[in-house]
């Protein structure tokens, strides 16, 4: 909003379109590379060093790695995006998922271009087609509470819990884990636990 650092991440692009409000996209050029020109002015603007790299042309791999090397050095997590290109399957983006987990990342985000109906920031000028809704929607039924058990009562048991067909609910701990519309769902707490849309 200012001009400041990107702090970890990479231009998304030195040129680009970003969501406004209104629905309307708004171009935005990233001074760094003006600023560069006018400092070189022999530089071809289409042909930039190689050291002038946006998101998009960092491999998914790239962006995990860059954030796992800087985590060594900050105690409390870091905020850092993956961006992956269209097309990025469910098992690709759990492998980056992984990769952030061994190489020592305290959190992470993969966003796979084009996963949305609208997103923020576009390469391209389109409008918008979203209708305004509520941020909040009123829920029927009421939410539930669970208890979790003990550790060493989790220890002693061999239910298998997690995400996969046929696994006890995380969640709830009551009800089985089923591929209900594309999606591995408690059939009792209804918890979605991993989605492959």
């Amino acid at each position: 909003m200012v001009g400041v650092s990107t702090g970890l991440e990479p231009y998304f692009s030195f040129s680009y379109f970003r969501s406004g409000r209104l629905g309307k996209f708004i171009e935005v050029k990233a001074d760094i590379v003006q600023e560069y020109l006018d400092a070189n002015p022999d530089v071809d603007p289409n042909n930039l060093p190689e050291w002038f790299v946006t998101a998009m042309e960092l491999a998914p791999e790239a962006h995990a790695d860059t954030q796992c090397v800087i985590q060594r050095w900050v105690d409390s997590s870091i905020s850092k995006t993956v961006n992956a290109p269209k097309g990025y399957t469910v098992d690709q983006v759990e492998s980056v998922y992984r990769r952030l987990y061994r190489g020592g990342a305290k959190g992470g985000t993969v966003y796979v271009d084009g996963s949305r109906d609208t997103q923020v920031l576009t390469l391209k000028a389109e409008e918008n087609t979203f209708e305004q809704t509520e941020l909040f929607e009123e829920t029927v039924e009421p939410k539930k509470v669970v208890l979790m058990d003990t550790i060493q009562e989790l220890k002693s048991t061999d239910v298998t819990i997690g995400s996969e067909v046929g696994d006890t609910c995380p969640v709830c701990r009551g009800g089985s884990v089923e591929d209900i519309g594309g999606c591995n769902t408690c059939t009792s707490c209804g918890a979605q636990l991993k989605c492959g849309l």
